[in-house]
């Protein structure tokens, strides 16, 4: 199996034939709009088939959530589905009508388990009650899913080691040949574990160097493998989609068949660019370049451009200024909703869904409407996590719900909303 501290500048210009290299701009001595103007013409020259824009954003372009109307959730959503899941489970919603449950483990050598529930009766089918490599000291450490395919990363963390396996399933029920998943990659610890987006029979992982490592100033890739065709015991062939000469900063997120990721713009200075890339064809359809240095927390593309989040103030940064999540809504203005961001966002029909202090917002900017969901009763300060991210057809949100008189634990909280 390939070691990613193998993939060299010249394995990427062949396994990524077709996308053009730039050469790093230097900047020196430049004004900020004409910097501004050779980095935009520098990625522009190097993905001429996509739509590149600068991010330099005026305050009059951004209009506050606050200025919104208020409206009770009854007005758009219905609760359709209520149930329960094991304590400290993640949801990561896959299909309508099955999330992927990444759940405590049952012992000390199996912390973690995958499974998947079924929106309309709450069942947790189990899929992998513990890692492969579990005589191998190895753990489940992240898993994501579609419909068909399931990619999970298992580490050894005392040496530092880590693998990504992929196996395809039939809406979250398992064959045999579950028990057979392919071994996509595998690495070190100069190296960090991949981070994982499902579309389809299509599994991407990142390959990224850790800052603390020997392998700091290496590359960072974005790796696919589609699983459609192949039987047990093919070799399955891998691909470099993407390379960053610099470390990627947010998880690759899937929304419809556009995946977002948040690649280095290859220049002297830091910049980073929101990134989408057509899951058919892994072509590159947008880039929008951030101000200097900015950093997100989170990046997905929704209907009208990009949904981003910044969890830091730059004051240079214009419009882009202070942290909170910001909306293109495909007119040059941007919604801005003051809190800090904790998860992407998620949309349904005509509302964005934003996880905001302890509930979960669902905004309509062409009716300037804003409406709060309301949280379960006893759960936790944290309050509501959305399942889903980017394009979706049913709203699921999970919580912690704390402890009742006579009972010993907590609970996951599981609600499912349908749309009117």
């Amino acid at each position: 199996m390939r070691q990613p501290d193998s993939i060299t500048r010249r394995g990427f210009i062949v396994g990524a034939a077709g996308v053009a290299a730039t050469a790093a701009i230097s900047l020196e001595g430049c004004s900020d709009v004409s910097a501004q103007q050779k980095i935009t013409e520098g990625v522009k020259a190097q993905f001429p088939h996509a739509q590149v824009e600068y991010l330099n954003v005026e305050p009059m372009q951004v209009l506050p959530h606050s200025d919104m109307n208020m409206l009770d959730s009854l007005d758009y959503l219905s609760e359709t589905h209520r149930f329960s899941l094991p304590l400290g489970s993640l949801l990561y919603q896959s299909s309508d009508t099955k999330a992927l449950v990444v759940a405590p483990g049952a012992s000390s050598n199996a912390l973690i388990r995958l499974g998947f529930v079924d929106f309309e009766t709450g069942t947790l089918a189990p899929i992998l009650d513990q890692a492969l490599g579990v005589s191998e000291d190895y753990v489940i450490y992240d898993a994501r899913a579609s419909s068909t395919a399931l990619a999970w990363v298992e580490c050894n963390m005392v040496q530092g080691l880590w693998r990504v396996y992929a196996v395809l399933h039939s809406d979250g029920i398992g064959s045999e040949e579950t028990k057979l998943p392919y071994l996509l990659d595998e690495g070190a610890g100069s190296y960090m574990p991949p981070q994982l987006a499902v579309h389809g029979t299509k599994v991407y992982w990142t390959v990224m160097p850790d800052p603390a490592g020997p392998a700091s100033t290496s590359d960072s890739y974005l790796m696919a493998a589609e699983l459609k065709g192949q039987k047990q015991g093919d070799k399955l062939e891998s691909k470099i989609v993407y390379t960053s000469h610099g470390r990627m900063i947010t998880t690759p997120l899937v929304s419809g068949d556009v995946l977002t990721l948040v690649p280095r713009v290859d220049t002297d200075l830091v910049y980073y660019q929101l990134t989408t890339i057509d899951v058919k064809t892994d072509a590159v359809q947008n880039i929008a370049i951030l101000p200097p240095s900015v950093r997100v927390s989170d990046a997905v593309w929704l209907t009208d451009g990009f949904s981003f989040g910044i969890e830091g103030n730059y004051d240079y940064a214009k419009g882009l200024s202070l942290f909170g999540t910001y909306l293109q809504l495909g007119d040059g203005k941007y919604l801005y909703i003051n809190k800090a961001p904790t998860s992407a966002t998620m949309r349904m029909k005509s509302l964005t869904y934003v996880k905001s202090t302890k509930n979960v917002l669902g905004l309509d900017p062409k009716q300037g409407n804003v409406v709060v969901v309301d949280t379960p009763q006893d759960c936790i300060d944290y309050g509501d996590i959305l399942a889903g991210v980017g394009s979706q057809n049913r709203l699921v949100l999970y919580t912690t719900v704390t402890p009742r008189i006579g009972q010993l634990r907590g609970e996951c909280r599981v609600r499912v909303f349908d749309p009117y």
